[in-house]
């Protein structure tokens, strides 16, 4: 089984009733634990709720939830070759920063639909 596989079985074993995966995509997130930053690789999902991001990069899985309710700014930024770039969250005023793997995947459908589940606009820098 692919590890995209792995890591989608994983999320949908988190989904509350009802609640349903919209967009994904693979990206790493940095762990800050006391001086060092751990980087995660895994996956973010935008989901009908919420939006959740799933690693097992250490051998045991790591999940982080984030609720749009908590959410007061997005935003997009792209380098110049538009092949690689980062998702900036401002979750309960604390940076949360995901940066986007690409490997075929259309991070601006993942904007899209986190826009419209969230209901905030995302600013594309």
């Amino acid at each position: 089984m692919k590890t995209d596989e792995n890591e989608l079985r994983a999320i949908n074993l988190t989904l509350e009733a009802g609640e349903h995966i919209r967009s994904c995509i693979r990206c790493t997130y940095h762990l800050q634990q006391n001086s060092e930053r751990i980087p995660l690789h895994g996956m973010l999902a935008v989901t009908s709720q919420r939006i959740i991001f799933y690693s097992c990069t250490m051998g045991t899985p790591w999940v982080k939830f984030i609720n749009y309710h908590h959410l007061s700014l997005a935003k997009l930024e792209k380098d110049l070759s538009d092949t690689k770039g980062n998702i900036l969250l401002i979750n309960q005023g604390i940076n949360e920063i995901f940066y986007y793997l690409p490997n075929g995947e259309h991070i601006e459908r993942f904007v899209a639909v986190l826009e419209q589940e969230a209901g905030i606009s995302c600013v594309d820098s």
